[in-house]
């Protein structure tokens, strides 16, 4: 019998089973709803908030393949979010920058960026942690940042936005996550209990 960490077990699978950020769920919705989509997102807050996890879900909303357009709501059956899910889907790339933070390791990731998507609507690279990259490796980053193509969607996650450069930040669409209030991690654990 496998193990599976209860925060994997309950992740959520779609933003109406998020808990909290409210303002943030509604903007993404809407983002895709009017076909209003950035090249580039920030998620920051403090760990254990969903940064992560609504990216994830946020990546299959924007490949699920269930129309011909992004969904607001993925339908969590189609190979696409399937795959994401499981973290294999070849057009969602997932970085952890606090293990990948040299140049070298950003301009590796980066010559993949050329090349259009083969099976989906975007190429999306989830960087974690992205304020453990070095200076060079954001250098390299911002130059793809200001003439990205548009098949090509970041969603950057971090713990400390303080410790990104500006010229990163400006060319995001910045979303900052709040601690979720006791009461709403409450009545979510009597749900899952």
């Amino acid at each position: 019998m496998s193990f599976q960490v209860l925060a994997r077990k309950y992740r959520p699978s779609t933003f109406s089973e998020v808990v909290g950020q409210e303002h943030i769920l509604r903007a993404l919705e809407n983002s895709i709803q009017y076909n209003k989509l950035h090249q580039a997102y920030m998620f920051s807050g403090t760990r254990g908030v969903g940064k992560t996890t609504i990216a994830r879900v946020f990546a299959k909303c924007l490949n699920c393949q269930k129309g011909d357009m992004p969904q607001s709501d993925p339908c969590n059956e189609c190979t696409a979010c399937k795959e994401i899910k499981a973290g294999r889907h070849i057009e969602f790339l997932e970085v952890d920058a606090a293990s990948r933070t040299g140049v070298d390791d950003m301009r590796e990731l980066l010559e993949s960026v050329q090349y259009k998507p083969a099976n989906a609507r975007y190429k999306i690279y989830l960087i974690d942690e992205v304020h453990m990259l070095s200076k060079s490796s954001f250098n390299a980053l911002l130059k793809t940042l200001e003439e990205p193509p548009e098949y090509l969607k970041f969603i950057f996650a971090t713990t400390e936005i303080r410790k990104i450069p500006i010229t990163i930040i400006s060319r995001c669409q910045r979303f900052d996550l709040s601690r979720i209030k006791s009461g709403e991690l409450l009545n979510y654990l009597k749900i899952i209990s």
